[in-house]
């Protein structure tokens, strides 16, 4: 008999971009109009720059980061803490 355990889990999921500065100017202007725009993204305000971010200037930036290589790290934060839900099916010949 063949038994099959089903494991429901939440991860985050961590990307890591190092993108080169030169590059976030050619493309921003500025490193600091692009943490502004990283900022705006993210709902936050911030003092590093007082014009307004479009959107079409964050779609830019997560496009723009999205070309870029990343190292990622996951953290199964339910498999680490527990209080994941799990199933059991028996499979039928």
């Amino acid at each position: 008999m063949q038994v099959k355990r089903i494991e429901y889990h939440q991860v985050h999921s961590h990307m890591t971009y190092d993108i080169d500065d030169d590059s976030i100017i050619e493309e921003f202007g500025s490193l600091d109009r692009f943490k502004t725009i990283i900022y705006a993204i993210e709902g936050v305000e911030s003092d590093e720059d007082e014009d307004e971010v479009t959107e079409d200037e964050m779609d830019r930036a997560m496009d723009f980061i999205s070309e870029h290589d990343y190292d990622r790290e996951d953290d199964w934060f339910t498999d680490r803490k527990g209080g994941y839900d799990v199933e059991y099916e028996v499979i039928e010949d």
